[in-house]
């Protein structure tokens, strides 16, 4: 039997002598020679070599070292299956010094790893409370690159600060997603709005006059601009048909000569409804007006047109004078209600002033929560003109009952 110092043969066949935990293992026989049998393991122990070799090379030429930690591990446990005689034990120690090495710098490479998924917890923190999405999301999904760019954590922290980042990020996506759900709804609501607008413009196909025509068309392109914010493709579609509405109307106004100039009469409407205004205002210093609203609102309709700037000024001292004739007929009806027919004059005085302060209080406090909510909208793509309208209806509603409130005051 021929042994040298890692291998040995015996009854024709080739062995490993056994190293660390692993015992004698047989890994060939003799064909030819036992020297002969004993040189071809003893060479073969080369190939062994050349996979330490190789792997620590490889670890020594990069920066991403703890890539390799698994060839490292795949090779302690498979060398000592490789058929070879020769200092495996050397071999193993090499591959534990690296394996120490690797799992050294891992470990350094995930305490790294977690100061930098904390500081972007903490950027991702700011950036989900923006409601400003385009800016917010393009901030966000920044974050969310380079945190997939980062490596591992530790196992103790990983569930942890992953389930954090997880939770924030999918809370901001629901948010934003509830967002663009709830202004699509918005906007669906506002086509009926448009659909609403088309066939009052259908009217204007019945109009003769030319130069009232010109003034409601006019009045009508106003409105159109307080419609709201809808899909820009479904809003060019409603234009369209307004406008073949506008140019079908005027067509027939000038075939059935309707067309007359209106510069003349300017004049007297004015006058008119300067007068109107007037009657308005002796009407509106009754603290119970009693005229029909509607009836007001088609007769200074029908008062016919004046310059531009003119009617910007009347229609404002109309709306807000109608306003206060509406708002005391409200009160009153509320007035009747509360009382039940008591006639009590100082009963009365007082439950009426209550009944304005209450509307006031309450019109104050809308407008308050209104204006603390502006800084929450995205003013951008029409909303900024829905969202002004809509202050501008508040604030007025305020104006009305505090000088009602002013008139109640005086008149007790």
């Amino acid at each position: 039997m021929e042994e040298k110092e890692y291998g040995f043969i015996k009854e024709g066949k080739v062995f490993r002598k056994a190293f660390l935990d692993y015992t004698d293992k047989e890994i060939g026989e003799v064909k030819e020679t036992e020297e002969a049998a004993m040189l071809y393991y003893t060479e073969r122990f080369a190939l062994a070599q050349a996979k330490v070799n190789d792997v620590e090379e490889k670890i020594n030429g990069t920066e991403n070292k703890g890539s390799y930690l698994m060839k490292v591990l795949h090779l302690k446990e498979t060398l000592h299956d490789f058929d070879a005689i020769g200092d495996f034990e050397g071999l193993y120690q090499r591959l534990d010094l690296l394996e120490e090495q690797l799992n050294s710098f891992v470990q350094q490479n995930r305490l790294k790893n977690l100061e930098i998924k904390t500081a972007l917890l903490a950027e991702l923190e700011e950036a989900v409370k923006s409601s400003e999405w385009k800016s917010a999301t393009a901030e966000v999904k920044e974050v969310q690159r380079r945190w997939i760019k980062t490596g591992a954590v530790d196992d103790a922290e990983k569930e942890r600060i992953e389930g954090t980042f997880k939770t924030m990020l999918d809370g901001f996506f629901e948010r934003r997603a509830g967002f663009y759900a709830d202004l699509e709804k918005m906007m669906k609501e506002k086509e009926a709005n448009y659909k609403e607008f088309i066939d009052k413009a259908e009217k204007l196909k019945e109009i003769e006059n030319y130069t009232d025509l010109v003034e409601k068309i006019r009045t009508l392109k106003e409105e159109w601009k307080d419609l709201g914010r809808i899909k820009s493709d479904v809003r060019t579609a409603f234009w369209n048909q307004f406008q073949a509405i506008i140019k079908a109307a005027i067509s027939k106004a000038k075939k059935e000569g309707k067309a007359k100039a209106s510069s003349g009469n300017k004049k007297e409407n004015l006058e008119n409804r300067s007068a109107f205004l007037k009657e308005l205002e002796t009407l509106n210093q009754k603290i119970t007006p009693t005229a029909n609203v509607k009836s007001l609102k088609d007769k200074w309709k029908n008062l016919g047109p004046v310059s531009r700037a003119d009617m910007d000024r009347l229609q404002n001292e109309f709306l807000f004078l109608m306003d206060q004739i509406s708002e005391k007929q409200f009160i009153e009806s509320l007035l009747h209600k509360k009382l039940k027919g008591k006639q009590n004059d100082a009963e009365k005085e007082r439950v009426r002033m209550k009944i304005i302060y209450d509307l006031l209080h309450r019109d104050k406090n809308e407008l308050s929560t209104f204006k603390e909510n502006l800084e929450k909208f995205n003013t951008s793509s029409g909303l900024d003109k829905l969202i002004g309208g809509k202050l501008e209806l508040q604030e007025r509603k305020v104006k009305v009952k505090e000088e009602i409130l002013k008139q109640f005051k005086a008149g007790a």
